[in-house]
């Protein structure tokens, strides 16, 4: 479903400009629209290993608080 162009000059209201980038992502297949949704990051730590084995969640925890850097979020 592709719309035609729209072209404006000057300010445009906020509502607008919403209107125009709901249009936008509506005239994009699904697939682009799930592939433009995700951001791939790399995060330390985390990602150093492709998995981590922990007996009880306490254990988790504890490992989180000493190991991952603060801005994660991983802390009490």
């Amino acid at each position: 479903m592709r719309q035609r162009l729209i072209y404006k000059i000057g300010n445009i209201s906020e509502e607008e400009h919403l209107k125009l980038d709901f249009w936008d992502g509506l005239s994009r297949a699904v697939e682009d629209r799930i592939s433009l949704g995700f951001v791939q990051i790399k995060i330390p730590v985390i990602d150093e290993k492709p998995y981590r084995i922990f007996e009880t969640m306490e254990e988790y925890r504890k490992w989180s608080e000493k190991e991952l850097p603060r801005f994660l979020g991983y802390y009490k």
